[in-house]
């Protein structure tokens, strides 16, 4: 079962049936299930692809991130606090961090598979974009999983024409928009309100005294010399990893957990990446608006390509993140809904496997009859699926260029205007 695809599912089902989606933004996209494009309207074709998308599978950036709670395991086996299971699970740990051994921050053998079969995909839905002639534009940020992500993308695409244009540039130069931060944005995604309301949110999904019972021998032990909130973001966060690596099938972290306990880490880690990317309310809700220079240059570099007579795609790799804030942003599949109540988020399918796994992307794909046509038609695949727009169309899941980038100049420019306006009060 392929969780992305079990949309008729409810969360709690689809991760109760796969575990691994409890991985959240650690999930890798599937492969191999590619939808069956809607037909376009009035005989027309697709002659450009605007692609952001993030990296594959990759191990965490740093050996301490592996070694934190082994080393929590550690000290407690020194004094004879582990139980037989605890013993294990340090067993485990050590394997998994053996493996990421001179690895970290490098694209694993799964993620590499994953980039050339996504790669492999696209080629074959867009036969008319991958031709001879084509120009294949591809950027990533200045991160090695990036850089390797990409690489492997346009390896599997130059298999298939030798005549195609294939350019690829990594470079800090791109940064001010494909890895962009927004300081001011950040500095508020935690304030004070929205910290006591995630605390609580924590409290309320963090009954773990059976898990420690199983782990360690003294619960006066674990109280009194473990941070057991940033332990289990530490052990979770390892058993999601291990499903990216060669290690996936050998071993698993997941049997320690209940079901229910499982929902409950995701639950976590599914808020705490909609407080920070999403468009929570008790945060200003404008997150995603950190993404407004690479929804600029999406809407800006489109125009340009229509007086080309040849087919372009652009690839961009940046961060999961990046990939999340925009498409909360540009509000597909109406992932940029507002809300202060983080138990809404599995009501309204507010999920970060469904939204931004290792692989996720956003796809805006053109479509005219011919270069005279001034009528362009898009459609976004969000993860490879159609999307929906938060815009008016009489051709789902296609829509009228005109109209959607009327839609999002709109909303930058008045995004714009409230922070003009905010700066200036502040100055006076």
């Amino acid at each position: 079962m392929i969780c992305t695809h079990l949309t008729a599912q409810t969360v709690v089902e689809e991760i109760k049936a796969k575990p691994q989606c409890s991985a959240g933004i650690n999930y890798s996209l599937p492969t191999g299930k590619q939808q069956v494009d809607t037909p376009a309207p009035d005989g027309k074709k697709p002659f450009y692809i605007s692609h952001f998308g993030s990296s594959a599978a990759y191990y965490l950036e740093s050996l301490k991130e592996y070694d934190m709670p082994i080393n929590t395991l550690v000290k407690a086996d020194s004094v004879k606090m582990l139980t037989p299971l605890g013993k294990d699970v340090l067993r485990r740990l050590r394997l998994i961090r053996q493996d990421a051994l001179h690895r970290t921050g490098e694209m694993t053998v799964n993620g590499a598979r994953q980039m050339r079969q996504l790669a492999q995909e696209m080629v074959e839905r867009f036969p008319d974009i991958f031709a001879d002639g084509s120009l294949i534009d591809a950027r990533s940020i200045v991160r090695n999983h990036s850089i390797m992500s990409m690489q492997e993308f346009m390896t599997q695409i130059a298999r298939h024409r030798a005549n195609m244009d294939l350019r690829i540039k990594s470079s800090h130069s791109n940064d001010q928009w494909m890895f962009v931060r927004d300081k001011e944005l950040e500095a508020d995604r935690f304030n004070a309100e929205t910290e006591t309301c995630y605390q609580a949110y924590i409290k309320a999904n963090s009954n773990n005294h059976r898990l420690w019972e199983s782990l360690f021998v003294s619960a006066d032990y674990v109280k009194a010399h473990i941070d057991t909130v940033q332990f289990n973001e530490q052990l979770f966060t390892l058993a999601g990893g291990i499903q990216n690596t060669p290690l996936d099938g050998v071993i698993t972290l997941y049997d320690i957990y209940t079901p229910q306990e499982i929902l409950e880490h995701w639950r976590l880690y599914n808020a705490k990446n909609y407080i920070s990317y999403g468009s929570f309310e008790l945060n200003g809700g404008n997150q995603p608006f950190a993404q407004r220079a690479p929804l600029w240059n999406l809407l800006h570099q489109a125009d340009s390509i229509k007086q080309l007579d040849y087919p372009v795609v652009h690839l961009r790799y940046s961060s999961r993140g990046m990939v999340l804030e925009l498409i909360c942003l540009m509000e597909l599949n109406d992932y940029g809904f507002k809300t202060s109540d983080l138990n809404q988020l599995e009501k309204k399918g507010w999920a970060n496997y469904r939204i931004a796994p290792f692989g996720s992307s956003v796809q805006v794909v053109y479509y005219r009859k011919d270069k005279t046509d001034d009528n362009i038609l898009v459609k976004v695949l969000l993860n490879g699926q159609e999307a929906r727009l938060p815009i008016a169309t009489d051709c789902a899941p296609y829509y009228h260029w005109d109209d959607v980038k009327r839609y999002y100049l709109r909303k930058l420019y008045a995004h714009e205007k409230i922070r003009f306006d905010y700066n200036k009060s502040k100055d006076e």
